[in-house]
Parts: structure tokens; sequence; C-alpha cells
């Protein structure tokens, strides 16, 4: 693959991103902390939501006792990774939509 169509790929994929941030930060947010080393941040997250009765769609970040963070997206369909949901805003947009306008 040439620099070039690399180049032009790279600049689709940071707009792709980009559009995906800006959809995500139309939704409301919620933040917890993760209480103990052995569960995972994911199941933080699940227990969050669960007492909480936290509705999708939002975005969850847990915060780490090693100080860093772990962000997720809550939708119909269930829990997924920010980076995932930010890369394929498009699955999700039919129920971001109605929020965003």
């Amino acid at each position: 693959m040439s620099k070039r169509i690399r180049q032009k790929l790279g600049r689709y994929h940071f707009r792709r991103r980009l559009r995906g941030k800006v959809l995500l930060s139309k939704v409301t947010s919620f933040s917890c902390y993760q209480q103990n080393h052995q569960e995972k941040t994911c199941t933080t997250a699940r227990k969050f939501i669960r007492n909480n009765n936290i509705q999708s769609p939002c975005v969850i970040t847990v915060l780490k006792i090693s100080g860093s963070e772990d962000k997720f997206f809550l939708s119909n369909n269930g829990l997924f990774s920010y980076k995932y949901a930010v890369e394929n805003h498009k699955l999700f947009s039919p129920e971001i939509a109605p929020l965003a306008s």
C-alpha cells in the first residue's frame, strides 16, 4: 500500500472517530469508582448500572484504583467499550439521534 493511500485512510478514520466522539458527547454520562482490584472495570460498570437503574443510551466512566479510567457505552443492545462505540457510531446513531436534536 502506498504512502498516499495510507494517508487518505488515516484521515478518513480520524474523521470517522471525530464524528463518533461528537455524537457520543450528546448522551448523558455517569462516573463511578472501582472498589477493589478483584473485579474488572466492566463488572463495576454493570453493577453501577444495575444499582442506579440507569437507562440507555449513556456513557459510563469507571475510575480505577490506579488512577486511570475506562469508558463504556450503554446502548439498548448492551454494554460496549467507548472506543468500539466511537469507531462504529453508525450502529448506535438511531438511538442517539433523538437525543442529539
